[in-house]
């Protein structure tokens, strides 16, 4: 019942959105309406941020042939020309709803588009890395649109393409994301649940919000048997019989997840989202940022990113420099806990992509990548023993 009401409300609001269009009161969010200057230029003054400074007044706009994949947006990279002082960069990103319904629908009932809108309107700028400098950024009805820098005019910067990620960053690679994982979970740790609610609120939590914590137990749930049926063979019996378990036990994995001192997670956590400047990290698409503990953003990355072979192999030193990492930030752990954190977590990493194949939330382009993360993070619960850390869990 309560999945039905969140569905029906999402509907109405896309339904209300539809007949804004015709009334002129919804916020465009097709390519060619974004494209017109007089368009933009509104969009971008309602929702500007700060760091803009001053009204822009946008009088052309030419649409770079750059290839921007998403699951779920539209990622245009746009070159403008301003007349006045010209307060935008000559090129900048701008990010969109899919024009998929679907999809629209999707994203609304999780909820991530207006989260990510909150996240770099609110949170973004007080960092300790390096995000996207936004200009401009609104939310209204069921749509949202993000005007961003270009990352790719930024000749020092380098961006992860789904090649990268099928084919894994370099050790040192890897360490300097881990680097930038300590640097982000330490600097709000140890806050009072009230300090953290302020900047970023339960109501955007994926498994603790009243909504969500509805969605993401029946999405895991439901998700299991298509995607075993959409990859047959792929997840072994004795690890599909611990998924089945662990839902059935879900409040209790929650509560330990998200108990004691919590920092701030990115939350998807994969290689395509960080971008190199030098040897530093920074780190795009904060659509599942949440309140949480620093190991499932470490888990996530590293079964996402390197290859099974690869990461059974390092996989205990790169966690062990994650923690000496958090220590030289000032918020150090205890080794043994994250370890075992980090094996808790590993479910967190199949789930997700159990979801994402389950529900085919994701572009046709991709199911070379989708079907290789599968296979990692299959091969991460069996090597990490997810069921027996879930039995002596269950049972302690």
């Amino acid at each position: 019942m309560k999945m039905g009401a969140i569905a029906g409300n999402t509907g109405l609001r896309l339904l209300g959105d539809a007949l804004g269009d015709i009334t002129g009161h919804s916020m465009p969010f097709r390519a060619e309406q974004v494209e017109q200057p007089a368009v933009l230029t509104r969009m971008v003054n309602e929702g500007a941020l700060p760091v803009l400074g001053q009204p822009v007044a946008i009088t052309g706009i030419h649409r770079q042939a750059i290839p921007a994949v998403s699951s779920n947006c539209q990622n245009l990279v746009l070159t403008i020309e301003q007349s006045g002082q010209a307060p935008l960069p000559d090129s900048v990103f701008v990010k969109l709803p899919m024009e998929s319904l679907l999809t629209r629908w999707f994203m609304n009932v999780i909820s991530s588009w207006r989260l990510e809108s909150h996240f770099f309107r609110h949170v973004a700028s007080g960092l300790p890395l390096r995000t996207p400098v936004t200009f401009a950024t609104a939310w209204q009805g069921s749509r949202f649109f993000l005007l961003q820098e270009n990352l790719r005019a930024d000749p020092d910067v380098t961006l992860f393409t789904n090649l990268d990620m099928i084919r894994g960053p370099t050790l040192e690679q890897a360490r300097h994301c881990l680097d930038a994982f300590a640097r982000l979970h330490a600097f709000h740790y140890g806050m009072k649940p009230d300090q953290q609610l302020r900047i970023l609120p339960l109501d955007y939590h994926p498994f603790l919000s009243p909504t969500m914590g509805v969605v993401s137990r029946n999405l895991n749930r439901l998700a299991l048997q298509p995607c075993m049926k959409k990859r047959p063979g792929e997840i072994p019996a004795e690890l599909a019989a611990a998924y089945r378990l662990t839902l059935t036990n879900w409040d209790a994995l929650l509560t330990h997840w998200f108990s004691g001192p919590l920092s701030l997670l990115h939350g998807d956590s994969h290689l395509g989202n960080f971008f190199a400047t030098g040897e530093k990290m920074g780190m795009l698409d904060w659509q599942a940022a949440h309140w949480g503990k620093g190991m499932r953003d470490v888990l996530y990355f590293l079964v996402d990113a390197l290859p099974a072979e690869v990461l059974a192999a390092h996989e205990a030193e790169l966690v062990q420099y994650y923690v000496e990492s958090r220590a030289r930030y000032g918020e150090p752990i205890d080794s043994g806990q994250a370890w075992q954190d980090y094996r808790s977590f590993s479910f967190h990493a199949l789930m997700t992509i159990v979801v994402s194949i389950g529900f085919g939330a994701l572009n046709e382009e991709q199911d070379a990548l989708m079907l290789e993360i599968l296979r990692r993070a299959v091969a991460a619960s069996e090597r990490l023993d997810y069921a027996g850390w879930l039995h002596d869990f269950l049972h302690r």
